[in-house]
């Protein structure tokens, strides 16, 4: 039977948000019958896949659900060679261009697909052993705390790391810890699971000492030595921190291609989930989580975003024909509708400048769909009697995300050219740039929505080079 708190919160969601017939009762019953471990770091975009929910479905349920309590956000930076989950406490605020998994000894930046954003159920609504990382059986939990859970991790290999393990301590706060033991001639580690730390060092037979001390900071082990004599050896571990540390000695077994490769393919399989990419740029994030910050030193960096421009052919002489009042309503109609057509296709408006609308988007073909929508709609509005037009502009390419005036914005080259591919559209067309002509999936879309193509080279203002355009009509 669903506890108090969890049939309360979810009277809440239905009472706030609109859901499809079955999506609440569904969710309930996995909330409160799942396992421990599908309840920890979970993937809104495999729910959705098990469910029978659209992704973006998926993705609203959840940030939903976490606005009212029945769950939490969990971020993380991953390794791109093992998967690892680097989590970032403080969530976008805290992401760093610079990272390091030490188990891999590899450093890396951030990425766009390299931030994952996944869930947990809060512990007012049901309590997991991972809220407690004190009460943890680190044999048991190393792989579901070390690695992405949308890490597919062979069975075998899983055996092989289980079979390695051979001690587990805690090491109270500004403590030491002397762990005596017996280790044959091989490579070991001592980790801190939850702390992302590792020290790997070799227990051979001619190594001049039989004790190591280890010191451990946040985030990092710190060996004297890199080699400690096979036979019995004393392990003295100093806990550097102010608090308890849980530590577990193991033999590594699992080679380096295995385990981590360095860099080099073959990578690990991941399973589907939300990166922060397509996170920041969902409309429903953007009004639900407007607290969010990211980091204020040189904001984020994507490597590829999406940005759509729009404007209304002939606003200011509708003005003049039929009044501020009536035209000033058609305006917010139009935003209106450009916004559930935005949200609808997982993208997120901006802002507003003007009658001009921009919005950003994590791949280009979603934000085709809606410029084609676009048009459809405010043609719509226009046979009944809005007399508007609309003219759009999509281009895509690295930007940088920033926060302005307690929101997120962006700037940056793409920007401006998407700005600048709008101005040149003419009344009801859309104009785009290669990459989004060229993107997985836009033919398909182009001819779905019965448009004709027409290519040209244009110099565009503040672009030194020719740009390919598409005019779409």
């Amino acid at each position: 039977m669903a506890s108090a708190a969890l049939t309360s919160r979810i009277e809440l969601l239905q009472s706030q948000y609109s859901f499809r017939p079955g999506v609440l009762e569904a969710f309930a019953r996995f909330l409160d019958s799942a396992s421990e471990e599908a309840l920890f770091r979970m993937s809104p975009l495999r729910y959705a896949a098990a469910h029978e929910l659209s992704e973006h479905e998926g993705i609203d349920l959840f940030l939903r659900a976490t606005r009212i309590g029945l769950l939490e956000f969990t971020w993380g930076v991953l390794c791109p060679a093992c998967a690892a989950f680097l989590a970032t406490p403080a969530a976008l605020r805290s992401l760093r261009q610079d990272n390091c998994c030490q188990l891999c000894q590899l450093d890396f930046g951030l990425g766009d697909d390299n931030v994952e954003v996944a869930f947990n159920i809060s512990p007012a609504v049901r309590r997991l052993r991972f809220h407690s990382p004190e009460s943890l059986d680190q044999r048991r939990d190393l792989e579901t705390i070390t690695f992405s859970r949308s890490r597919v991790v062979p069975e075998p290999l899983r055996e092989r790391v289980e079979d390695s393990f051979l001690d587990s301590v805690t090491v109270a706060p500004d403590g030491s810890h002397r762990i005596t033991c017996t280790l044959a001639p091989a490579s070991h580690y001592l980790t801190a699971p939850f702390q992302h730390a590792w020290a790997f060092f070799d227990a051979s037979s001619d190594a001049p000492n039989s004790e190591l001390h280890l010191d451990l900071f946040e985030g990092r082990i710190v060996p004297s030595q890199p080699h400690v004599r096979a036979g019995e050896v004393s392990l003295v571990v100093h806990n550097r921190t102010s608090a308890p540390i849980q530590l577990l000695l193991g033999a590594q077994v699992v080679s380096e291609q295995e385990a981590c490769t360095l860099g080099e393919e073959p990578r690990p399989q991941l399973l589907p989930y939300l990166n922060g990419k397509r996170l920041v740029t969902n409309q429903t994030f953007r009004e639900l989580f407007r607290a969010e910050s990211i980091p204020s030193e040189g904001g984020l960096e994507f490597k590829s975003l999406t940005v759509l421009f729009t404007d209304l052919k002939g606003s200011t002489e509708m003005y003049e024909r039929i009044g501020d009042f009536r035209a000033y309503g058609l305006v917010r109609e139009h935003f209106a509708v450009l916004r559930d057509i935005i949200a609808s296709r997982g993208g997120s408006l901006v802002k507003t400048i003007g009658d001009a609308v921009m919005a950003s988007f994590a791949e280009p073909t979603p934000a085709l769909e809606a410029a084609t929508a676009m048009t459809r709609e405010v043609r719509r509005m226009g046979r009944e009697g809005a007399d508007l037009q609309l003219k759009v502009g999509l281009h895509s390419g690295p930007c940088i995300a920033v926060e302005l005036n307690e929101r997120l914005d962006y700037f940056g080259q793409t920007v401006n050219l998407a700005a600048r591919v709008q101005g040149v559209a003419q009344a009801s067309e859309i104009a785009i740039t290669e990459p989004i002509y060229s993107a997985p999936g836009a033919q398909d879309v182009i001819r779905a929505a019965a448009l004709r193509p027409s290519r040209e080279q244009a110099f565009l203002k503040g672009v030194e080079d020719e740009v390919t355009l598409y005019r779409l009509r």
